[in-house]
């Protein structure tokens, strides 16, 4: 006969201070920077990408450790993937100097793109459904026409009739094996070899949290045997995902004008004491 009963579990944040006590520390400080002074106005493309950039990450930060916090790790994930694809972008941008602005209005255009995209996949469903009149269907069909001369480079190379994935046209493989970190392309591997079977929902994180005892403490002790790997998988989010984000704050630091150095080191420091390394010697 199976035993019911409620089991209970104190949060994440209550059962890995250590690790929140970063989250704590990197919030509250961009909390200041962004929030509270103020991020000045951008004059030309490559300010206006790295504005946004920066936006971004604080924002995609703040979201992926209110999934840690409460135990949603997996999604968390899925939110530091995010970063990362972030991180290569502007690396991308900004790999030759010199050509930053350039790079950065190309990026703009793109964006563009995805919105007429978006703009065009609704109006097909619109037709689809019965809901769009002729005059609709007119001037989807002009606007058509007119997206293929406005943004013709980002037709698709090879097939003609589809548009790019990405801006430069290279996928978030070719980014990570040409970035000159030599730590990204490891990093590339955990993202889409793990990180990215979250996105899904195939067997990984739907049946990931299924843990079933045939008594209240056979599954007790099932779920206390896992604490460790939780712990892991947090800290593995948690520690890259800050990462990261320090690196897009490298970048955009010039948009920051309080930006301090010495604070990422400290960011650092506190990752390293995490994992029980020694921290390099930092200048």
């Amino acid at each position: 006969m199976i035993e019911k009963g409620p089991i209970t579990f104190k949060s994440a944040k209550e059962r890995y201070p250590d690790l929140f006590a970063i989250t704590e520390f990197v919030i509250r400080q961009l909390h200041e920077w962004i929030d509270r002074a103020g991020i000045p106005a951008p004059r030309n493309a490559i300010e206006c990408v790295l504005h946004a950039c920066t936006v971004r990450a604080y924002n995609l930060y703040r979201s992926i450790n209110n999934l840690l916090e409460t135990d949603h790790w997996e999604d968390g994930g899925i939110l530091a993937r995010s970063m990362f694809e972030l991180v290569l972008n502007l690396e991308e941008i900004q790999r030759e100097p010199g050509k930053e602005e350039k790079r950065a209005r190309k990026y703009m255009r793109f964006n563009y793109l995805q919105q007429y995209l978006q703009t065009n996949a609704i109006q097909q469903y619109k037709q689809k459904t019965g809901r769009s009149s002729a005059s609709d269907s007119a001037r989807h069909g002009q606007l058509q026409k007119i997206a293929r001369s406005l943004f013709s480079e980002f037709v698709d190379p090879k097939r003609k009739s589809e548009w790019q994935k990405s801006w430069c046209g290279k996928s978030v493989h070719s980014l990570a094996k040409d970035s000159k970190d030599a730590m990204r392309y490891h990093h590339y591997k955990i993202m889409y070899s793990f990180f990215s079977e979250l996105s899904h929902s195939g067997p990984l994180p739907v049946m990931h949290n299924l843990i079933l005892g045939e008594t209240t403490e056979e599954t007790k002790q099932l779920l206390e045997g896992q604490v460790d790997r939780e712990r892991e998988h947090t800290a593995l989010v948690l520690s890259l995902s800050t990462i990261w984000l320090l690196e897009v704050l490298m970048r955009g630091k010039d948009m920051i004008p309080d930006f301090d150095l010495k604070w990422n080191l400290e960011v650092m420091k506190m990752l390293f004491q995490c994992y029980d390394v020694e921290p390099p010697p930092f200048p």
